[in-house]
């Protein structure tokens, strides 16, 4: 999978799928509520085919005209799902848009697993 090319007036910019996945990750990790990042085993399929990208809990499919990332997330117990969710798509969207002006046509996120903090007695 080729890295993400941007033409501008003095050149071309290329941004290494490494580094949208890093930004991605950083952006899902600042929500309040998510614990981390978990890698599907099967998803590294996808990579060793060449039909996308995946690394450490995320996936990107990059095309000419935007990107599309998928994330999969460790939440911590009693949050709401689904407000997690939907502030981890909105954070990662900002980000990658904001720091690389690349667009950002979906973010996909799965819940992973749930992580529960032991209590002391």
């Amino acid at each position: 999978m080729a890295n993400k090319e941007k033409t501008t007036d003095l050149g071309i910019l290329k941004i290494n799928n490494e580094v949208i996945a890093s930004i991605a990750k950083q952006a899902a990790l600042e929500v309040d509520g998510v614990k981390g990042l978990k890698t599907n085993p099967l998803s590294i399929l996808s990579d060793f085919f060449n039909k996308g990208y995946n690394n450490k809990g995320i996936t990107l499919d990059i095309t000419d005209r935007d990107i599309k990332i998928g994330v999969t997330i460790i939440v911590k117990y009693g949050v709401s799902i689904p407000d997690v969710a939907s502030l981890v798509q909105e954070n990662i969207r900002t980000a990658i848009e904001e720091m690389t002006g690349l667009s950002v046509a979906e973010v996909d996120v799965d819940i992973g697993d749930l992580y529960a903090e032991k209590r002391e007695n």
